[in-house]
């Protein structure tokens, strides 16, 4: 059972749903054979142009059918030039989908922890506003 977390992006299909529907996508880009790739086969073996530009086309995709943007899908760390995007993309299909997954997740507890921010910066907000008993007492006294 997946555990339920905020996010704009719709819950990812179940694993062989998922498995299907990233191989039709990625054997279209790629003009490659769908059931390698439902094989295990890594990407660059199935694709003999697997490059960044069909990196990209693949990322471009998933963002429209998975609602995954492409920033979120690209490497975090900034370790990575765009001309090594494909070192730094899963290698096949299993891998892409657990990428995906902890992107997700990821995008999930972003979101929650900038919507706690935003509620503590105004409550804080509010709290600086409000009169303290103290400063109200002092102000009666005058």
């Amino acid at each position: 059972m997946r555990a339920l977390i905020e996010s704009d992006i719709p819950p990812l299909p179940e694993d062989p749903e998922f498995r299907e529907k990233l191989a039709t996508i990625i054997s279209s880009i790629g003009r490659c054979d769908r059931d390698a790739l439902l094989e295990g086969k890594s990407f660059a073996t199935v694709m003999s142009d697997f490059d960044s530009i069909m990196v990209l086309e693949i990322l471009l995709e998933i963002e429209t059918e998975f609602h995954i943007t492409t920033d979120d899908m690209l490497p975090t760390d900034g370790a990575y030039k765009p001309q090594e995007i494909t070192n730094a993309f899963p290698q096949d299909l299993d891998g892409l989908m657990a990428y995906m997954r902890t992107v997700v997740v990821r995008v999930a507890e972003e979101k929650a922890a900038a919507k706690e921010a935003a509620r503590l910066a105004a409550s804080a907000a509010t709290d600086a506003s409000t009169p303290q008993p103290h400063e109200k007492a002092a102000k009666d006294a005058t």
